[in-house]
């Protein structure tokens, strides 16, 4: 059966939900581990495995929380032997060198003071890698009963070195596994770090080609926009034009029918005045018809129509003449001829 091992992000993940608890009062008032634990198992559980099953295979139990939390102390203890510099001096900022997690362990649960009995065990341990992971506890179910024996304090110290000292072969098989754990780990951060570093790629690609699209809707949107503006720019120097037209054609027309009025106008004004040069004329011979008459009427009688000489002399004139200068009907009150009298005379 596969080992249980606790990712990096689980226990950042049982950390924060177990300071939530206790930070909120929640976890004083839960009085058996199983009820402590359990509710960050579920939350755990929530968040990893069922979200992601692959990358997250291990469904975890209120006991694996509980050994786990036991785990992390003797890990923390390790760790902070490490980073020892002297008696009361240590290199917190490479705790997280040896363990991601180990600054956050501190926040939670607070600072554990080493113990100066385990120091040489530690010591001795230490000379094979980072065993933090392990501590002195076993991350499984069945290292359960041995972890809430020593949690709640039975058997006497010398028991506890007896045991101690018996596992110590144990734990030297675990070294290995230690550090092939550790070298997991490492792998895994370099994996999430590669995930990582893959995603922004695909980010900025993603945004790089977003850019580029929303660019290229833009420059369609622009062209689209100017191609229309020509149209409507081209549309209205066509209706202007066409407009143009019709106002010359209408002033062509009006200056037309201004001319042919003109010319009706002169044309009227030259019959006008030939009919007034004709009836000038006409007046003019009808004058000298008179004025003939008038004349005959005085020779006649003046010399009287009995006188031999003037009958003599008026003898030699055409019978018609001499009717028409003794005929007298043909004038009027005024001395004028009747207009429809037949100018015989001319």
């Amino acid at each position: 059966m596969k080992r249980k091992k606790w990712s990096e992000l689980e226990e950042q993940t049982l950390l924060s939900k177990y300071s939530d608890l206790l930070n909120s009062g929640a976890l004083a008032k839960l009085k058996t581990r199983e009820k402590k634990f359990k509710p960050v198992a579920d939350h755990v559980n929530s968040l990893h495995h069922l979200h992601d099953p692959i990358t997250f295979p291990f469904k975890w139990s209120w006991r694996d929380v509980s050994i786990k939390v036991q785990n992390m102390r003797h890990q923390y203890l390790g760790v902070k032997q490490k980073i020892r510099v002297s008696k009361d001096q240590f290199n917190w900022k490479d705790g997280e060198n040896h363990w991601e997690n180990f600054l956050k362990y501190k926040e939670v649960f607070g600072d554990v003071e080493l113990d100066p009995k385990a120091k040489r065990m530690t010591d001795c341990v230490d000379v094979f890698g980072d065993c933090g992971d392990l501590g002195f506890g076993i991350d499984s179910e069945d290292s359960d009963e041995e972890e809430e024996e020593e949690a709640e304090g039975v058997g006497s110290e010398g028991e506890k070195e007896i045991g101690r000292l018996g596992s110590i072969g144990a734990q030297v098989l675990e070294l290995r596994d230690a550090m092939m754990r550790r070298e997991e780990r490492r792998r895994e951060r370099e994996f999430r770090k590669e995930k990582e570093a893959e995603f922004r790629k695909e980010k900025r690609r993603s945004e790089r080609e977003e850019w580029l699209e929303n660019r290229e809707s833009e420059l369609e949107e622009r062209q689209l926009t100017w191609a229309r503006r020509e149209f409507e720019k081209r549309v209205r120097l066509e209706r202007e034009l066409m407009e143009e037209r019709k106002w010359r054609k209408r002033i062509e027309e009006k200056m037309e029918e201004e001319e042919m009025e003109w010319r009706e106008r002169m044309v009227a004004l030259q019959v006008e005045h030939e009919k007034q040069m004709m009836q000038m004329h006409a007046d003019a011979c009808q004058n000298q018809m008179q004025i003939l008459g008038i004349m005959a009427r005085l020779l006649c009688q003046f010399f009287g129509s009995t006188s031999d000489g003037l009958g003599g002399g008026l003898g030699a004139l055409p019978p018609q003449v001499l009717q028409n200068l003794q005929h007298t009907d043909g004038l009027g009150d005024n001395g004028k001829p009747d207009a429809n009298s037949p100018s015989e005379f001319i």
